[in-house]
């Protein structure tokens, strides 16, 4: 797969333009495009209701936070503290839990943001993360904790894939370094065209899925593998480099 070459690290040079002001610059970041009603809405609920502990804050979220996404099904349940940017690109089906710390942040001037399917677990301190790309998870998936999902192009997630924790998903986020003459820092982002991750998945704890890769169904991923090159359906492969050591 040929990689493409984009200017990804302009969404950071314009949150450090210094033309631009500070509530304009949290907003970029935050929430995005959105009217000031909104704006003053998003601030509140998130100020007075993500901390609170117990029943009382479960069910206090889940009647608030409700009204800050594009769409939300029914039995939602969000955890304390959590972090969540840009929701008005986000859709969450029904009996969608997650836990504590978990990040959602659907930030991007172009792209349609995160789709998360319904009975979808998120586990404690993962973060779901648009850089300008799109991130989707079917049904019945279960994110294990402190797991990275970053997207700057495409990142696809099945149905009933499960991840241990310590996973690291990232679609895109290579940064050219042929120039000499300029930090590699303002070298644009080279994508190789995002991660398919087919239905029916385990991945063990504290693997790394780079680029580029297509997991197809029914395949087993052994802890701490560093994927890099596609797997065909119902392989069950190790490693780093992954390799295919049987087929189920």
């Amino acid at each position: 797969m040929k990689a493409e070459k984009t200017d990804i690290v302009g969404e950071q040079k314009n949150l450090l333009n210094p033309k631009k002001g500070i509530i304009q610059k949290y907003k970029d970041l935050f929430v995005g495009d959105v009217s000031f009603l909104y704006f003053i809405k998003y601030e509140l609920i998130i100020t007075f209701f993500t901390g609170i502990p117990g029943a009382l804050g479960h069910a206090l979220r889940k009647f608030f936070f409700r009204r800050l996404f594009k769409k939300i099904g029914r039995g939602v349940i969000f955890g304390r503290n959590m972090t969540i940017r840009h929701p008005r690109k986000v859709k969450i089906g029904d009996n969608v839990i997650f836990d504590d710390n978990s990040v959602i942040d659907a930030k991007g001037e172009t792209n349609t943001g995160i789709t998360i399917g319904s009975n979808v677990i998120v586990g404690r301190n993962t973060i779901i993360s648009c850089k300008g790309g799109d991130i989707e998870i079917g049904d019945f998936a279960n994110i294990g904790a402190n797991n990275y999902l970053i997207s700057e192009s495409i990142l696809s997630i099945g149905q009933y894939v499960f991840t241990a924790g310590q996973t690291y998903i990232v679609a895109g986020g290579t940064h050219s370094f042929e120039r000499k003459d300029i930090p590699i820092w303002h070298q644009p982002s080279i994508s190789k065209g995002g991660i398919i991750i087919e239905e029916d998945v385990w991945i063990g704890a504290s693997c790394t899925i780079l680029d580029g890769v297509k997991i197809r169904k029914g395949c087993v991923i052994g802890a701490g593998s560093v994927v890099h090159k596609k797997l065909p359906a119902y392989s069950v492969a190790l490693g780093n480099p992954v390799t295919v050591i049987k087929k189920r």
